[in-house]
């Protein structure tokens, strides 16, 4: 399930240059477009739709969040504007929350003694689609294709991916329907947001955002501006960050028997905020590539952390986990809008120095947030 939605958003991100060139869009417009319009516009219906999740059978959210995700799929692959890419972006970004969140919430809900590897085993399965995102768009590229083909493909595999959900078995809901000792849906969601832990640990998930799909996007329009890099060059160095950040997550498992999750969190984010100084610095694509490496390894291992962290908080409320989330979306939405405007009156070098403020507050938060009582890890 990670693995092709994070496949299916490297079209959007790694495809990003493309998509600037295609449509005639400032780097404000292109993170507006791919990331901001899309979100806002998602957070309408999202907390209602994962408070339904505790409560519903959750065959039908993730199912059929990935058909819609296949319909907006195939819009992308013919937007003729930027305006109407957002329109299909913003439909596809709905559906996804209601699909892969949803999914998500019902792996950790089947391990929860052991939150961490659960949610390494996801972020891994994401890293490689990741990996292979920038891959599918050279071989596009080699045969003569571009960023649309890749939205083409990619709604046949959405579209093949919910019919073989929709004959899995799922576990039960958590909560009932309507139960007289069952608090409403407001109730839920307010006492979520009172649990200072968990919106701690929510804060440091959602910087994590930051180095993720907008990393991408700046460092490919980067890399084309400031070191000459071509489609296969662009591809490469942002191949090697999501090369490190497989390597990173599949250490996971042995850390967190050796180490508290929160102490990990923050070596982790010391370390790659380091390592991403030392990358934006660099003069030349081989050691770019290396350096991307290193910030991905570091990386990657800060998401899983922190959202398991997150779920302990809140324990058997997953789909309340994720509407609370949603009370820092202005947060969210906000700061690739303010990264963008940035690159756009500063450079890309100049909002990309910006983004490695994330890290930094991740350290400080993870040791400062009261850890879950830790978790007991289980062999499978």
């Amino acid at each position: 399930m990670e693995l092709v939605d994070e496949l299916y958003s490297g079209v959007f991100s790694v495809g990003g240059a493309a998509i600037q060139s295609s449509l005639e869009v400032s780097n404000q417009g292109l993170i507006a477009t791919l990331l901001v319009v899309p979100a806002a516009f998602a957070l309408l219906l999202e907390p209602l739709l994962f408070l339904l999740a505790d409560r519903w059978p959750r065959r039908w959210f993730v199912a059929g969040g990935l058909a819609v995700m296949a319909a907006a799929s195939m819009a992308c692959a013919f937007a003729p504007s930027a305006v109407l890419l957002a329109v299909f972006a913003s439909v596809s970004a709905l559906a996804g929350s209601c699909g892969v969140e949803v999914a998500q919430a019902t792996l950790v809900d089947l391990y929860p003694d052991d939150r961490e590897r659960a949610m390494a085993r996801w972020t891994l399965a994401g890293a490689i689609g990741d990996l292979a995102a920038p891959l599918v768009l050279v071989v596009l590229a080699v045969i003569g294709l571009g960023w649309r083909a890749g939205f083409a493909v990619m709604a046949a595999v959405l579209l093949a991916l919910a019919v073989t959900l929709a004959r899995a078995p799922f576990p039960a809901p958590a909560g009932g329907r309507g139960d007289d000792d069952e608090p409403g849906l407001w109730a839920s969601f307010t006492s979520a947001v009172r649990e200072r832990r968990l919106m701690g640990w929510l804060l440091a998930t959602t910087l994590c955002e930051l180095l993720d799909e907008l990393l991408v996007v700046l460092a490919a329009v980067h890399l084309r501006e400031h070191l000459g890099a071509g489609v296969v060059a662009r591809s490469i160095v942002i191949g090697a960050l999501v090369f490190g950040g497989v390597a990173g997550v599949a250490m996971i498992g042995g850390l967190v028997a050796r180490f508290r999750p929160a102490r990990l969190c923050a070596a982790s984010a010391a370390v790659c905020a380091v390592s991403f100084v030392a990358w934006l610095a660099a003069p030349w694509i081989w050691l770019s590539a290396i350096l991307f490496a290193l910030v991905g390894a570091t990386s990657a291992l800060l998401y899983p952390l922190t959202m398991a962290q997150s779920y302990a908080a809140l324990p058997g409320r997953s789909g309340a986990v994720h509407a609370a989330s949603r009370v820092l979306a202005p947060l969210s939405l906000g700061l690739p809008l303010v990264v963008a405007w940035i690159a756009d009156h500063a450079g890309t070098y100049v909002a990309l120095a910006t983004i490695a403020v994330a890290p930094v507050t991740i350290a400080v938060l993870a040791i400062s947030v009261a850890p879950a009582p830790r978790a007991v890890t289980i062999e499978r």
